[in-house]
């Protein structure tokens, strides 16, 4: 600062403009799904500068005490007692960073492929649930027969044409929309007009939203392409529908002749990639399967309503019905138990010996909780009549998912539901005849929520709302699980323990 002014300011102002005024400017919510520091890249190429001055500088101190002597000796001492400074960074920072052992990101990504059948579609709708798909297939060559729909990138004519063709072993997708019609820029928003509100066959549809007369005439003079109807009717090909596994022989009496897909009401538009989507459902033979992530996530063209679960996604299938929450729906306990027990690989997760750092936290607890999946696989095995295998999809979650490394509360980290699933699976126990399973679940559970509670209660009015959920958590799963399993007794134990604890505060 005292040799120059201007260098030192113009220093502080590339640390400062691209680190700390990001950091106000971004104000990102704690807990990102991924580490975002090159955001601030900018403010540590000037702390590098810093720490580049502040060798010098050491130098020229001890060189000025030793009157220019010894300068070979004066430089190396500089240098070794500079060392401490990236010393002290690894021994600060090294657990935080430490990546050995860590592999769940490919793990989980081999998971989505194998939720797919052959030469299948995957959709999934963003950059961290589709790089580790890249990578797997790509370097890996693993089930490089999967093609990849990501819906964030079906707004870009160059990624609709790259599904025209084939890549590595999945075969091109039919679609039957000229490039001229999804150009950037062209039909980024297209309006339902369904004058008639009658159903009307989906490639009848695409015919009208190809055709060069079929335009919408505003005022100002502008005409743009439209879709002319909410209610849709696919004809379903019993025959590929059965040989490509996207059913299984079981459901061959249920497959119906068409299914009508409905957009909703409340919808006036459709996006790109919805219209995407409805070009390759209009000429789709049933020949090879269609899955989705997060039940087709912002993809709300009726879809929903014809989902079987899959474990680690969601299969387009002919017949109707409704998933919610737990309750996941239409199920083929079979091939789910086969791709929970065979398919499925959860080594990675499951190990010991790796740094589960906040992005594996919010991953497997948040973004796409693992709980919550064996959860809903026992549900249905239970609903199936097979408490054997559901027994076994709960024991197996306790095994994967060690609470020492993916607690069952999260409250603190903002995911306060994630109770609900091991409360769940308390549920399951007593209705398998596991009491004692049962009993040593809900003692963690309480244990864990009852810290979380002591926790608000140093921060109490502030948080509030946090320590009335937990208490109500704590209640819930008494009442609406222990006492209607008839095992008062417990229940009982378990409210005098909190009640004891709370009057002790």
């Amino acid at each position: 600062f005292d040799k120059d002014r201007r260098g030192c300011w113009l220093t502080f102002l590339l640390f400062f403009m691209t680190g700390i005024a990001i950091v106000l400017y971004l104000n990102q919510a704690p807990y990102q799904v991924r580490e975002r520091d090159y955001a601030y890249a900018g403010s540590f190429y000037a702390f590098a500068i810093w720490i580049g001055f502040a060798v010098a500088a050491i130098y020229s101190w001890i060189a000025s005490a030793l009157k220019e002597k010894h300068t070979v000796a004066v430089a190396a001492v500089a240098s070794v007692a500079c060392l401490f400074v990236p010393a002290l960074m690894a021994e600060e920072n090294w657990d935080d960073h430490d990546r050995s052992n860590r592999y769940t990101a490919v793990e989980v990504a081999k998971n989505y492929l194998n939720s797919v059948g052959e030469n299948g579609l995957l959709i999934t709708h963003g950059d961290n649930d589709t790089f580790p798909l890249w990578y797997a297939q790509e370097v890996e060559s693993f089930r490089n027969d999967v093609r990849i729909c990501n819906t964030s990138l079906l707004g870009t004519d160059w990624y609709i044409d790259q599904m025209r063709y084939a890549i590595n072993n999945s075969a091109p997708l039919n679609l039957s929309i000229g490039q001229e019609q999804y150009l950037y820029g062209t039909n980024e928003w297209i309006p339902i007009e369904d004058k008639r509100g009658q159903a009307l066959l989906l490639s009848d549809c695409v015919t009208v939203f190809k055709h060069p007369d079929a335009k919408l005439v505003y005022q100002d003079g502008r005409k743009m392409d439209y879709w002319v109807s909410r209610k849709m009717i696919i004809p379903v090909n019993k025959e590929n529908c059965l040989k490509s596994g996207i059913v299984s022989e079981k459901f061959a009496d249920q497959i119906p002749d068409s299914i009508v897909i409905e957009i909703p009401k409340s919808k006036n538009y459709l996006s790109k990639p919805e219209l995407f989507l409805l070009d390759f459902l209009s000429t789709y033979q049933w020949d090879r399967p269609l899955n989705m992530l997060n039940q087709g996530g912002d993809l709300n063209i009726g879809l929903r309503d014809y989902l079987m679960y899959e474990g680690f996604s969601y299969k387009f299938v002919p017949i109707k019905n409704k998933p919610q929450s737990l309750e996941v729906g239409l199920v083929d306990t079979d091939d789910l138990y086969d791709k929970m027990t065979n398919k499925f690989c959860f080594d990675a997760v499951s190990r010991e010996d790796y740094c589960v750092d906040y992005q594996n936290t919010y991953t497997f607890l948040g973004v796409m909780s693992l709980r919550n999946m064996f959860v809903s696989a026992a549900n249905a095995f239970i609903a199936a009549g097979e408490p054997g295998r559901a027994e076994e999809m709960l024991d197996k979650c306790q095994r994967v998912l060690k609470p020492k490394e993916y607690p069952y509360d999260n409250s603190i980290l903002g995911w306060g539901s994630n109770a609900l699933f091991p409360i769940e699976m308390i549920k399951d126990y007593y209705a398998l005849g596991k009491p004692e399973k049962a009993k040593a679940l809900a003692q963690e559970l309480t244990n864990e929520l009852t810290e979380s509670i002591r926790f608000y209660l140093d921060f109490y009015p502030m948080c509030k709302s946090d320590f009335e959920y937990n208490c109500n958590l704590i209640y819930y799963m008494t009442n609406d699980v222990i006492r209607k399993a008839g095992d008062n007794e417990f229940a009982d134990e378990i409210e005098k323990s909190l009640a004891a604890f709370l009057s002790a505060q």
